[in-house]
């Protein structure tokens, strides 16, 4: 693992990690170095960066901590970052006028935060989610909200993940549904096995039989939404079950934005769904930094079969650490939830996996 600052390239650390997610913003990464006596510390903090793991970038971003410490013997460094969304994800916003438009996307709600907080951030839409309602969707951010919780409470309404690529851009997520190259193997007796370590793990206690969604429309609607009273217009909700879970635990939640009866029980399915890929997590550590060819990767199928975890099925990576230092070398863990986890906006057909190399 390497780290490029301001176009030079550092190596040779004593251990390295660098932690990509599907399911949250912003990656993160630090690096442990030893400096010679007498040699003057090359990182100041703040400096722009990228993380490269076996030559491949997988990290755009900037160095946020420098920590030293030193004794007659030792002078070690830590430095720690976050890609570049992390500026989103920590900001507040100012007075910025409502947004609604014809045709109001995602896309274009992030790109109008990111432009009034004077961010150069790309937004790559990998979902397509379909455009809000005009009679529904009025976006009006106040003073001192948190960007990234106003944005995300939009992308919660289309069931979709917001997360971050190698360049540092904001990406809409799904479940990519693509089965990559690559297996995590623990197979009793075999000699191919490629499992250092596994974790699993299936919790219920965040999760509910009924989950109901409250909330109102704002009165925009009764303008642009036809024939509407207000007590309808006031009083909006729906909900879904998880029929997994037993009777009598029930969550109600009060909606982040205006939702209708409809958009309720979207909410509501999701909110059920991304309890569920929660609860149930299966992580493998793997040497080195590869599943065959490629990056291991998030957002990717891949085949587990392992005979100790009592697992034989295809799982959906949720986050991938890759990790070095000088005593245990290069290895890899993957954080792996339900196969067809993020799922719910897709129609049916859209739902099973394909083939990409």
């Amino acid at each position: 693992m390497k780290l490029e600052v301001n176009g030079s390239l550092y190596e040779n650390f004593t251990k390295a990690r660098c932690e990509l997610r599907l399911d949250t913003l912003s990656s993160g990464f630090s690096f442990d170095a030893v400096m010679p006596e007498g040699q003057p510390l090359p990182f100041k903090g703040g400096e722009s960066c990228r993380v490269l793991v076996d030559g491949e970038p997988v990290l755009t971003g900037f160095i946020e901590v420098v920590s030293v410490s030193y004794d007659s013997e030792d002078h070690a460094i830590t430095i720690s970052g976050r890609d570049r969304t992390a500026d989103l994800l920590d900001s507040t916003l100012g007075n910025v006028d409502d947004i609604r438009a014809d045709g109001l996307t995602l896309k274009t709600l992030i790109e109008a935060v990111i432009a009034s907080l004077g961010l150069d951030l790309a937004v790559v839409d990998e979902a397509n989610p379909e455009p809000y309602n005009a009679a529904e969707d009025l976006a009006t951010p106040e003073p001192g909200d948190k960007a990234f919780a106003f944005i995300e409470g939009y992308a919660r309404k289309r069931q979709v993940l917001l997360t971050s690529n190698a360049n540092g851009d904001v990406v809409i997520a799904k479940n990519s549904g693509i089965r990559a190259d690559g297996a995590i193997q623990h197979v009793i007796g075999a000699a191919d096995n490629n499992v250092m370590a596994s974790t699993y793990s299936y919790d219920i206690t965040g999760r509910f039989n009924a989950y109901k969604i409250a909330s109102s429309l704002t009165p925009v609607t009764l303008n642009l939404a036809g024939d509407t009273d207000l007590a309808s217009v006031a009083n909006q909700g729906d909900g879904t079950t998880d029929s997994e879970i037993r009777k009598g635990r029930q969550l109600v939640i009060i909606a982040e934005k205006s939702f209708s009866d409809g958009s309720c029980e979207a909410r509501a399915k999701w909110e059920a769904d991304i309890r569920r890929a929660r609860g149930l997590i299966y992580s493998a550590t793997v040497p080195g930094f590869r599943a065959g060819a490629a990056l291991w990767r998030v957002n990717r199928i891949y085949s587990i079969v392992d005979d100790f975890i009592g697992k034989v099925e295809p799982m959906l990576s949720n986050s991938v650490l890759f990790t070095f230092d000088n005593e245990s070398g290069r290895n890899t863990e993957i954080g792996f939830v339900g196969k067809n986890a993020y799922t719910l906006f897709l129609a049916p057909a859209e739902q099973e996996a394909t083939s990409v190399s």
